[in-house]
């Protein structure tokens, strides 16, 4: 009966996958909506407490198109290594100039070191890279699904409400119309 347990507790241990390491902690706030975020073809961007902004898309197909667009855009080469090491990282935040040697970095420590030193993809009037990272990966999920992606938002709750107005407008311009979308927030108790 021991041997039992033994084989069925490594059995369990061996066939489990582990959920991946987030690359942004984000304190969403609370409400009472329960309708459920997809889990396919889902582009969410993502908005921590110091404003910084990061892209993550579900789909690794989109991902590898992604960043080699990325790279003929921003005028950079990438190894068959950083497509693969981009395409099965989790949520990017960084300059589209600075992915090269983000990409180079072979630890996640390292990696968390430069998301650290990062102010995130650039949002401003003047050089407003989240505009373009979206419009590729709308251009790239309608060449294969004839529909745009499905959208979410994820913001923290203590997040400047203008760094969250600039992101939204974004959203609305005319490059990539996005009027529906997902807001990411944790399920909110009722009060019985």
């Amino acid at each position: 009966m021991v041997d039992l347990a033994f084989l069925l507790v490594t059995f369990f241990m061996l066939t489990a996958q582990f959920r991946p390491e987030e690359a942004v902690a984000v304190d969403t706030p609370s409400s009472m909506s329960q309708s459920p975020i997809p889990t396919e073809n889902l582009m969410t961007i993502i908005v921590d407490s110091t404003g910084r902004v990061f892209w993550d898309f579900t789909d690794k197909k989109v991902r590898t198109e992604v960043i080699k667009q990325l790279a003929t855009k921003y005028n950079f080469q990438l190894t068959e290594e950083q497509v693969t090491r981009f395409t099965n990282l989790n949520a990017i935040g960084m300059p589209a100039q600075a992915l090269p040697q983000y990409l180079d970095l072979n630890s996640p420590t390292e990696r968390k070191e430069m998301d650290r030193a990062s102010r995130g993809i650039p949002i401003d009037s003047t050089n407003n890279q989240l505009l373009t990272w979206i419009s590729i990966t709308q251009q790239i999920f309608s060449r294969e699904a004839t529909r745009n992606p499905l959208v979410a938002l994820k913001g923290d709750g203590n997040v400047n409400y203008s760094t969250m107005n600039q992101v939204i407008k974004t959203f609305q311009s005319p490059a990539v119309k996005i009027n529906r979308f997902k807001m990411i927030t944790d399920l909110e108790e009722t009060r019985m």
